[in-house]
């Protein structure tokens, strides 16, 4: 069978010549096209494919740097639960501020997108710039345990160190130091630093500092002329007691303070007149440190208190436990008393306790278990620790780091007959692997009779830090560990929720190694971490090192 012939009938004209098509396209450019289309491109791109494209012209370098691009890729790549980190009481004007935003709020768009992604990236990474603070307190005074708070652009440190007049350092970026005193008829140290929690309507925040001898003072510092300062508030108690001396972690929202002492005794003071007026206070037999303090608006009529703390478990061990608090707010006749998940009644009186909830990490129930129930407890109880180094939390989550008593002990032994071994064991443990224990805290409304009791649920492991751990930080879902080696690590909690959470922490600073590393100095050394949305500020005795992500 042959094959089919075309036919030699001519065949009808293309209605577009090859050439005029060709010449067509060569017409059409990128700059052509419109800069919607061209963000819409834009959109499509990694950071690092936007980064690259800006260094390609000047019209490309002004949209890819558009905000709502930058905005859109934030949100896809870190979702809004990490817009935490601002400690509400200074705002920044430049639009590099990170605050917390819920899901039913829209984006703000003075943010500088951006720059709060490269930001977030450099604490995923552990980017940072390193710097050593010159601080005003001498090298002997801060043999004691510093302390540090963040203000926005101010870092104020403070120490324990007895003084004829103790004082406070505040220190700016660019350097300025200035030292606010506070005189006292003895030699005091400062046991404790608060920064007031609420909501300024000027430049001004208020600091709290508390001495040895049970006495506190309220300072009125303008954040951006911290010259311009003013002694708003002296408090005396009558007499010493383990109540008001020493007091070892406050709580402040102007204008309700809260005070832990040393003994663990809860006081309410009233500052909305001008002086303080100690209002209630709260004793425990079962609640031991460390710890730490939340203290929030609840709503306009009531405050609530998150308080961790670590609790014994029979018959040598502990574990964590959080209790909340509920508080009275200050009186006034416009509030709405149903605007609150809390009704006041009309007995109470302003600032004063109205309900405690307590949750313990370990939970023994009552009468007969099943097999579920005893599964729990023993999982509960393959959880306990020998000594807890710190404990923190931000009133959704708890970080409990254990501690290990023997390796402090044979660093800081001093007997040359002990195990000639205890010096290799010391330092092999410093770089041994710590895992820390991350809860979750549910506190459910308690406005009616069937709600659900409190819990404190295990949730994981942190892994990556080497070595013990000397101090923990923890704020709006990341948490910062300090270790005993120098080790810094940073968790960013709120990924578990998200499910990616596998990656673990961020290692910020590695360890000391080898001579640097001083057996004597490392026992006896007190370490503080701080930290706020853009910089960590640690200090061991005489070193004060501020470590930078907004680079």
């Amino acid at each position: 069978m042959s094959k089919h012939r075309l036919s030699s009938a001519q065949l009808p004209a293309s209605k577009r010549t090859h050439s005029s098509l060709a010449h067509d396209l060569d017409s059409i450019s990128f700059e052509s096209l419109s800069e919607e289309l061209v963000l819409h491109i834009f959109s499509y791109l990694s950071y690092q494919g936007l980064c690259i494209s800006q260094s390609t012209s000047s019209s490309w370098s002004r949209l890819a740097t558009d905000n709502e691009l930058w905005k859109n890729l934030y949100l896809r790549t870190f979702g809004r639960p990490r817009l935490r980190g601002a400690r509400g009481f200074v705002r920044r004007t430049d639009g590099q501020e990170v605050k917390s935003l819920p899901g039913r709020a829209k984006a703000d768009q003075s943010k500088n997108w951006k720059w709060m992604f490269r930001i977030t990236c450099n604490w995923r990474n552990g980017r940072c710039a390193v710097e050593r603070l010159k601080t005003t307190v001498r090298a002997p005074e801060l043999s004691k345990k510093a302390r540090i708070l963040l203000a926005g652009s101010l870092v104020i440190t403070a120490t324990s160190q007895s003084s004829a007049s103790p004082s406070i350092c505040l220190q700016t970026v660019t350097g300025e130091e200035l030292t606010l005193a506070c005189p006292t008829a003895h030699p005091e140290g400062i046991t404790a630093l608060v920064l007031d929690q609420s909501v300024p309507s000027t430049r001004q925040l208020r600091l709290g500092a508390f001495l040895t001898s049970g006495e506190f003072r309220i300072f009125s510092v303008n954040h951006d002329h911290p010259s311009s300062y003013c002694d708003e508030l002296s408090y005396t108690p009558s007499r010493n007691s383990n109540r008001t001396s020493p007091v070892i972690h406050a709580a402040y929202h102007h204008p309700l303070l809260i005070t832990l002492s040393e003994a663990f005794i809860l006081s309410v003071y009233d500052l909305s007149s001008g002086s303080a007026v100690l209002r209630q206070t709260l004793s425990t037999f079962t609640s031991f440190p460390p710890t730490s303090l939340v203290l929030s608006t609840n709503s306009s009529s009531t405050y609530k208190l998150v308080i961790a703390y670590a609790i014994p478990v029979y018959p040598a061990h502990w574990t964590v436990g959080a209790t909340e608090i509920i508080i009275a707010g200050p009186s006034s006749d416009s509030r709405s008393r149903h605007s609150s998940s809390y009704l006041v009644p009309e007995s109470h009186s302003p600032m004063t306790i109205l309900s405690t909830r307590t949750a313990r990490a370990l939970d023994v129930p009552q009468g007969w278990v099943d097999e579920r129930k005893l599964r729990i407890m023993r999982e509960q109880w393959a959880r306990k620790v020998s000594c807890v180094a710190d404990t923190q939390t931000d009133g959704k989550w708890v970080v409990l780091a254990p501690d290990d008593p023997r390796l402090r002990l044979s660093l800081s032994s001093s007997n040359p007959s002990a195990a000639s071994d205890a010096p290799f064991a010391s330092t092999s443990s410093l770089y041994s692997p710590t895992s820390l224990q991350l809860y979750r805290l549910f506190l459910p409304s308690a406005t009616s009779v069937s709600s659900s009791s409190p819990k404190l649920t295990f949730v994981c492991t942190l892994h990556g830090q080497l070595g013990p751990v000397a101090a923990l930080s923890l704020s709006d879902g990341r948490c910062v560990s300090f270790g005993v080696n120098g080790s810094v690590w940073v968790w960013d909690l709120e990924s578990v929720l998200d499910g990616c959470f596998s990656r673990g922490g961020t290692e910020v600073a590695g360890p000391s190694f080898g001579d640097s590393l001083d057996p004597d100095h490392t026992a006896n050394a007190k370490r503080t971490v701080s930290f706020d949305e853009r910089r960590i500020v640690t200090s061991t005795d005489e070193r004060v090192v501020e470590r930078r992500f907004d680079i």
